[in-house]
């Protein structure tokens, strides 16, 4: 115990600059906000970032709960003499369905989107949350029951991923766009540090209640989005969509009430021109244009490409397997190890919201891409010896997974689903973002239900950190390619990058041509 805290000391001074920053970079966005209504109403519909918790949630508690004493008793396989164990295929499974139902939930979450609009869909996913959490529930002995329960949630949780980004985007204006996307990676770190704490905080039970507590935990984050979601408007876009021109004004003055003279009459009109040319190109899109059409297939590959390179660098690893590697390398304490990481995330998450559209992007993702390529060689060479690893050589592991960790958090962690969200544009828009987010389910449900084998199985251990570090190599060359600077630039200018074949590292020092985006415009 005293080795964890002496090993999280080391980070006291940082930790206490950095929150002198952020107390006073916090301070000047609250005088900004005051100054600005539009802030705050904005900041409001930020609510719906809260379905990143089921995603941040599960991803930390879930492996917490698979090392319980009580959860391998009811769970496990005894072996011949007769001591109960998880083995590497049943966490693989249990572990990863979830992702398969994060999967189908965000690539159905489109029609449903188009049908039941944003609050149907937010409404829909907290259904899905609730039956997968009381499955889970039910039983405490069959792991077919608990999969399953986890594949229905992770159908919610799907929902959530591919419509949160999108309402956000849809009401927040170019100057706020990229905050308020980030702030799902905040909410998400905020949540891992709950579980974090559950996990530690029920480990000196032995009775079903030890992996009862952390599941039915879930639970609080559905009921309390059904709480709050009537309070949200609806998107003005999705209601002029339907024709509801009263209630999107409605919705209008919702998001705009600070500002007692708001007249909703010319954004009303605003919207319904880019609808009616939205419609136009809708005619003219199709899924095969992402294949066939050279412009439609690179913006594929830079908004899927954002989540794909995201997810294989290794971050994955200690997120879904943190307490499972921490215990393995000798770690005392590998709860309160998961727990001290997890709260550095969240100061390190804060830091890159507050300083969002302040630093460039691509020499921010080169540079930290490079530090977690670097950490997760370390980790690599340290498991060359073989063998169960030292408490020296463990605490040194740990130190560069916090390293990995932090510099992920501070770039790729808030920054992947905005480069998503704003590379999928034109007339293929939602298509794009759907092939987008249906990738990052897959690569995170490739990853996770991979490891267990590599880490055990292939007997590779820490030497896992050799396939990632290769990994990380395919991200530094995404970055360099398909990163470019758009920050302040309309979703009709980054269009036109696409269509005038402007490679993404030029895109900084291009200026803003208004005859480029009325061709645009005209031409989808």
């Amino acid at each position: 115990m005293s080795e964890l805290f002496i090993l999280a000391s080391h980070h006291n001074q940082v930790l206490a600059l950095l929150r002198l920053e952020l107390q006073l970079q916090l301070q000047l966005q609250l005088e900004r906000a005051a100054a600005h209504p539009e802030v705050r109403c904005r900041g409001k519909s930020s609510f719906a970032a809260l379905g990143a918790c089921l995603y941040g949630y599960d991803g930390v508690y879930f492996t917490g709960v698979t090392t319980l004493d009580a959860f391998v008793r009811d769970f496990g396989t005894p072996d011949s003499q007769g001591e109960y164990a998880i083995l590497p295929e049943d966490l693989s499974v249990m572990t990863s369905i979830i992702n398969v139902g994060e999967l189908a939930g965000s690539l159905l979450a489109a029609p449903l989107n188009d049908v039941l609009g944003r609050k149907g869909v937010f409404l829909s996913g907290s259904v899905a949350v609730v039956v997968g959490v009381v499955l889970q529930l039910s039983t405490a002995s069959s792991r077919a029951v608990v999969t399953a329960g986890r594949a229905v949630m992770g159908f919610g949780v799907g929902n959530f991923s591919a419509t949160s980004p999108l309402y956000m985007g849809e009401i927040a204006p170019e100057s706020l766009r990229s905050p308020l996307l980030m702030c799902w990676q905040l909410v998400l770190s905020v949540s891992q540090i709950m579980a974090a704490g559950i996990n530690r905080g029920v480990i000196h039970y032995d009775t079903t209640f030890a992996y009862r507590f952390p599941i039915g935990f879930q639970l609080v984050f559905p009921l309390v989005i059904l709480l709050g979601i009537w309070w949200l408007p609806e998107s003005p876009r999705w209601l002029l969509r339907r024709g509801r021109d009263e209630e999107a004004a409605r919705s209008l003055r919702v998001l705009y009430r600070e500002d007692h003279d708001y007249d909703p009459a010319p954004m009303v009109q605003s919207i319904r021109r880019d609808l009616d040319k939205e419609t136009a190109r809708e005619a003219e899109s199709g899924w095969m244009q992402l294949v066939t059409d050279p412009i439609e297939r690179r913006k594929v590959i830079y908004s899927a490409g954002a989540l794909v390179a995201q997810q294989i660098n290794g971050i994955q690893w200690f997120y879904y397997f943190g307490t499972v590697f921490s215990k393995a390398i000798g770690l005392r304490d590998p709860f309160l190890m998961t727990l001290i990481v997890f709260v550095i995330q969240v100061f390190v998450v804060l830091a890159a919201v507050l300083l969002a559209n302040k630093i460039p992007r691509r020499p921010l993702l080169l540079l930290t891409t490079g530090i977690m390529t670097v950490s997760i060689f370390v980790v690599g060479c340290l498991g060359i010896p073989g063998g169960d690893p030292s408490e020296t050589v463990g605490k040194v592991i740990i130190s560069f997974v916090i390293i990995e960790i932090a510099a992920f958090n501070f770039a790729w962690g808030p920054l992947g689903w905005t480069i998503a969200s704003e590379m999928a544009v034109g007339r293929n828009r939602n298509k794009i973002y759907a092939v987008a987010v249906a990738s990052f389910w897959i690569t995170v449900w490739a990853t996770v239900f991979t490891l267990p084998y590599l880490y055990y199985s292939a007997n590779l251990g820490p030497k896992t950190g050799f396939v990632y570090t290769g990994l990380c190599f395919v991200t530094l060359a995404y970055v360099y390619f398909c990163v470019g600077e758009v920050t302040g630039r309309s979703i009709e200018e980054i269009n036109g990058f696409f269509r005038h074949g402007i490679p993404a590292r030029h895109w900084k020092t291009q200026p803003f041509q208004s005859e480029m985006v009325q061709a645009t415009i005209d031409s989808g």
